[in-house]
């Protein structure tokens, strides 16, 4: 896990980095499931959306 990190002197927590790097990777996944027709399928594609984006910020935190 990582620690404090620092950008132009400001602290940035470790949360903030590991969103930042999940974002593209959310974004690409979210393509192909539109285009695979998942996001058809699911009851609620926000709360689908928001739980998907909370997986892999949670598995950048445990790996990385």
């Amino acid at each position: 896990m990582l620690s404090e990190v620092a950008v132009a002197g400001i602290y940035l927590p470790p949360f903030f980095v590991y969103a930042c790097i999940a974002l593209p990777v959310f974004l690409g996944l979210r393509f192909v499931m539109t285009r695979a027709g998942v996001m058809r399928r699911v009851w609620h594609p926000a709360l689908f959306e928001f739980a998907v984006s909370l997986c892999l910020v949670s598995l950048l935190v445990i790996y990385v």
